[in-house]
């Protein structure tokens, strides 16, 4: 246990000299399967890949900037602690890199950024409020509650000038996030045997969660954002679990504070179709990876969007 759980904190600081980023990430969720499970502890390190180098919009909306490119990596450190039955919490800590590229209008000056740095950490807390004890599909709600809060780098340069509020690690704010996980699933012949033969029970979650987000670094305070997220899992044999996940987000625009930045160009909405796969491992470990393919989005003025996500890592229940 202890091994294991040092290859994963080093891991994770290994992963500093790439770096990560902070205002973009993948919409989805990683946990919502495995709240009712028999392992407590579960400790979960995450790579998050979005290149945002596709624009979307118009470019004859007046703009400060042409945007070009954004590439966004995000490192997630997640401990869950499922104290009783009835209630899990759960802890996050991202690292933060990104590299952004744009030309001022006005002088032509291709400006870039580069850098890496810890994200506002998370604290969340999920509790069982309803549960059919005699279904054998384990049908249950869940409700959770969450703060985000300001403690990434704020002030991150390129030498010469401060990154724009946007693309800095840390957001500055205090946010909160209200959620409802619903589980279920359905009893289907698979490959795999047990004491109910050939019976395996098929998880599936549908998820809705709200998050208000408050004013951070120069009192630049981003949209308030809906997730709606379901998946489920089939095992093709007892190594290797096939995954599937189907995520919207819907973000309304940010309130500019004291940045002059200009908010017609931003929120939107996002709907991704996430296929992934899982490996799973000896005493409680496993490795899995999503592809996050967009199939349907409507941004606001003009953003550079990505043309897929990439999403990997690997977890050990204790």
């Amino acid at each position: 246990m202890r091994a294991r759980l040092c290859v994963l904190f080093c891991f994770f600081f290994a992963q500093q000299a790439a770096a990560s980023c902070g205002s973009s990430s993948c919409p989805i969720d990683l946990h919502a399967l495995g709240l009712t499970t028999t392992s407590p502890l579960v400790a979960d390190l995450s790579f998050q890949y979005i290149d945002q180098d596709h624009f979307r919009g118009s470019r004859d909306l007046e703009t400060e900037h042409h945007e070009l490119q954004t590439i966004n990596r995000i490192t997630t450190l997640t401990m869950s602690d499922l104290i009783t039955p009835k209630f899990q919490l759960t802890a996050t800590l991202p690292f933060v890199s990104r590299s952004h590229r744009h030309v001022e209008v006005e002088s032509g000056d291709l400006e870039r950024w580069s850098f890496g740095a810890f994200g506002d950490a998370s604290l969340q807390a999920r509790f069982r409020a309803y549960r059919v004890a005699a279904s054998p599909t384990a049908n249950s709600l869940w409700l959770s509650a969450a703060v985000k809060l300001p403690t990434g780098a704020k002030h991150e340069t390129n030498g010469d000038e401060e990154a724009e509020v946007t693309i800095q690690p840390g957001s500055g704010s205090t946010d909160y996030t209200l959620g409802a996980t619903w589980q279920s699933g359905w009893i289907r012949n698979t490959s795999l045997g047990g004491m109910m033969g050939h019976a395996t029970l098929i998880p599936f979650f549908a998820s809705v969660s709200f998050r208000h987000n408050g004013a951070g670094t120069h009192r630049y305070q981003r949209g308030n954002e809906w997730q709606i997220n379901s998946g489920s899992e089939y095992p093709i044999s007892s190594k290797l679990v096939l995954l599937g996940q189907v995520n919207l987000r819907v973000q309304s625009k940010d309130s500019p504070g004291d940045t002059g930045e200009n908010i017609d160009l931003t929120g939107g909405s996002h709907l991704y179709v996430s296929p992934g796969l899982r490996f799973m491992m000896p005493s409680g470990f496993s490795a899995y990876g999503y592809v996050q393919v967009p199939v349907y989005e409507h941004v606001h003025g003009a953003q550079l969007v990505s043309r897929e996500n990439v999403l990997v890592g690997i977890q050990q229940r204790f």
